[in-house]
């Protein structure tokens, strides 16, 4: 057997691998639970679907024509920009929102939190500047 779409092969040997950890937990733990069960069959079945899937040439070319769609190109990078926007902005309101909870109770965990949260959106901050700066000198 040939593996035609690498990529995902190796998501489906993760995803099996993760539905095999999650049933040797539930074993040595015996706390078996519905949404256990159902977690594991779902990581089993959409792992041999990707395995299937990436043996088989004819649906390795449906997915590398997919994959390359300029349409589907555009909304996934209008999805990570949207989602780089919301997780900066959500950094930023949750750290102004931890500083005055720090001063308001003079708790300075979460203050600590804070600070690192600030260090986080800052370093988003100088990498989408220097992406900026990076594309705009390729143009």
């Amino acid at each position: 057997m040939k593996i035609y779409n690498k990529k995902s092969f190796v998501t489906a040997l993760f995803l099996l691998a993760l539905g095999t950890l999650n049933l040797v937990m539930d074993f040595v733990r015996h706390t078996f639970e519905i949404k256990g069960i159902v977690l594991i069959f779902a990581l089993y079945f959409i792992g041999g679907g990707l395995i299937i899937r990436s043996l088989s040439l004819k649906f390795a070319k449906e997915d590398k024509l997919e994959q390359m769609d300029e349409r589907n190109q555009l909304i996934e990078l209008k999805a990570k920009s949207k989602s780089f926007r919301l997780t900066q902005a959500i950094s930023f309101g949750l750290m102004l929102a931890l500083l005055i909870m720090g001063k308001i109770s003079g708790y300075h965990g979460l203050i600590h939190i804070a600070v690192g949260l600030a260090f986080a959106f800052s370093i988003s901050m100088f990498t989408e500047i220097f992406t900026y700066m990076y594309y705009e000198s390729k143009n």
